[in-house]
């Protein structure tokens, strides 16, 4: 009897250590968790490289993304990128996740890059809304709700953006065969009109534009040498006419 509630006594020992151990486990791993997330180990971390170009500040990009960051330990990096994408002012953004890091990723940021400034031939003033905004280096219409100071060429079409595509690659056009006389404004509409730098204005119609625009170009520099520079530079020449044009400018 006596050798068997020695047995008895030596299960329960061993049996009771056992618990202990498993215990003492446990206390270590959830005191290990804490100190590993209270040391911000597995805290979420962004780190932004900006485009310089970018009239957005790393705070407002922050608060953009702020909503989206529901869990502190977790990043949704899909979530993020179209939240920053659907900004008028951002081109392109790249996510990159650290190795080995879930929760630690890098935003880089690409920012639209002014060619020409826009406005809404429909808008009875530029005060109203999706009246004004900017046609980026790949065509793009882009309508800010924060404007910028830019001395771009202006660009004036209905918000259409198969208009503006096609008036940003006629202007790419017309300028290489104008050259050296900076075009200062292009309207599209049922027309095209052109103003030159300081003030000459070119209507070219709808059909045989770049005809037009280079006998305009010829025509431009006979009377540059008959009329002086100062009524020319405030002259408007119709060149819709089969065999001519007509001419407008002051007399005082």
């Amino acid at each position: 009897m006596i050798r068997k509630r020695k047995k008895l006594s030596t299960k329960r020992l061993k049996f009771l250590a056992k618990i202990c151990a498993f215990l003492i486990l446990l206390s270590l791993g959830a005191w290990g968790a804490k100190t590993i997330i209270d040391t911000g180990f597995l805290k979420a971390e962004i780190k932004w490289h900006i485009d310089t170009e970018l009239p957005m500040t790393q705070i407002m990009l922050e608060k953009i993304i702020h909503p989206l960051i529901k869990n502190e330990y977790q990043l949704n990096t899909n979530e993020i990128q179209q939240a920053l994408e659907n900004q008028p002012w951002i081109a392109k953004v790249s996510i990159t996740a650290e190795p080995l890091f879930f929760n630690r990723i890098k935003i880089n940021i690409d920012a639209r890059q002014i060619a020409m400034r826009w406005e809404n031939i429909d808008c009875k003033t530029n005060d109203e809304p999706n009246c004004t905004g900017y046609i980026s280096k790949n065509g793009t219409l882009f309508i800010p709700k924060e404007m910028t100071v830019s001395d771009a060429v202006l660009a004036r079409t209905k918000i259409d953006q198969k208009t503006v595509s096609q008036l940003y690659q006629n202007y790419q056009e017309y300028q290489k065969i104008t050259k050296k006389i900076p075009i200062k404004s292009f309207t599209k509409t049922h027309i095209e009109r052109l103003t030159f730098e300081p003030n000459v204005t070119v209507i070219l119609g709808y059909q045989q534009q770049q005809q037009r625009l280079a006998r305009f170009l010829k025509v431009y520099q006979e009377l540059k040498k008959k009329i002086s520079r100062k009524k020319l530079n405030q002259a408007t020449f119709d060149m819709r006419y089969p065999k001519g044009f007509t001419l407008k400018y002051s007399t005082e």
